[in-house]
């Protein structure tokens, strides 16, 4: 009975001196990487230990395959005969990813984080799914009074674009390079990304459009759009330490 209490105890201390050993953190002494899924998309990472007080980590996002399919009116600008088309509406963002997780206490699992994203302009558009053949010169897909015109090859493309660069500050539970050999995390905050707008695709160059182009018939949504200046971002995270 002495020998496997003995025994026991042994492997108690040898358990706490391993976890010890597992959880102290220096200067990129660890390194871990994780799989997350939220409102920005699926994403991966590497993350790595400054000090107990301070995480790095570094990934890529991407969100694609929201889609929305509508039929649409297209006509010459001043005509009066209108055609349908099938016009397809797609959200899709994909951003590289640098931020700093700040930990108030040691062993505190709460952060706040800080960083941004680096990624794609574009993160709505929308065109016609089939070329249209034999069109007018000024002909195109009808928003109010507005005319999204054909290109060359008979695709009328319209765009919601943001900034490149997109600062973040959000707050989470859980630790990016955890203490343990895996981990879940959660984090809540916001992507900065500008004031976006509506252009209208054309050769060389693309075209802002506004609320006044199209008459005011868009009920000032496009306009609207304009003052969405943040993305939140919600995020589940699962994580493994490599070392």
């Amino acid at each position: 009975m002495k020998r496997k209490l003995l025994i026991c105890v042994i492997a108690l201390c040898n358990f706490h001196l391993l976890q010890a050993q597992e959880t102290e953190f220096g200067i990129f002494n660890h390194l871990a990487v994780g799989v997350e899924i939220g409102t920005d998309g699926i994403g991966f990472d590497l993350s790595a230990p400054v000090t107990d007080y301070v995480q790095l980590r570094a990934g890529y996002n991407f969100l694609s395959g929201v889609n929305y399919k509508t039929d649409v009116d297209y006509r010459a600008k001043g005509s009066k005969i209108t055609k349908r088309t099938e016009v397809e509406a797609k959200l899709h963002m994909n951003n590289a990813k640098f931020l700093v997780d700040l930990y108030p206490f040691r062993k505190a699992t709460f952060h706040a984080t800080v960083g941004a994203f680096l990624g794609s302009e574009e993160v709505v558009t929308a065109e016609n799914t089939i070329p249209v053949t034999a069109f007018s010169p000024g002909e195109g897909i009808v928003i109010g009074d507005y005319i999204v015109g054909f290109n060359d090859d008979g695709i009328a493309r319209a765009s919601v674009k943001v900034k490149k660069f997109k600062p973040y500050v959000g707050i989470g539970f859980g630790r990016a390079v955890p203490r343990s050999r895996f981990g879940v995390s959660a984090d809540l905050g916001v992507m900065f990304w500008g004031n976006p707008g509506v252009y209208e695709k054309q050769t060389g160059s693309d075209q802002k459009v506004t609320s006044d182009d199209v008459g005011g018939e868009d009920d000032g949504w496009i306009d609207n759009i304009s003052k969405i200046g943040v993305w939140p971002l919600l995020t589940i995270r699962f994580t493994g330490r490599i070392f």
